[in-house]
């Protein structure tokens, strides 16, 4: 998988998400194929940034992991919406 797909798969769980915050995947760098996601986000605009484990392993396995987070994550009125149009929809999406 290339690092632009990687990109363009949080892009789209962070527009999917609706708040704001960012993910962060971090990458092992001892030889290990490994990572792990992250979700950093301020829980109000005058509290100190905080971060929540979406999850870790290959790159695969953070990816699942996040479309899982965002799928649990969604504002309610997203995911009804989601429902009805899901064969509509492409499940992925890249923005410049």
């Amino acid at each position: 998988m290339m690092i632009e797909e990687v990109q363009a798969h949080l892009r789209a769980a962070q527009s999917q998400i609706g708040r704001e915050g960012r993910f962060a995947l971090t990458l092992s760098l001892d030889g290990r194929e490994e990572c792990y996601i992250t979700h950093w986000f301020r829980p109000d605009p005058h509290a100190f940034e905080d971060c929540k484990a979406v999850g870790s392993g290959t790159v695969t396995e953070c990816l699942a992991a996040l479309d899982r987070y965002v799928a649990s994550n969604r504002p309610a009125s997203d995911r009804l919406a989601a429902g009805r149009s899901r064969a509509e929809a492409p499940a992925l999406m890249a923005a410049e």
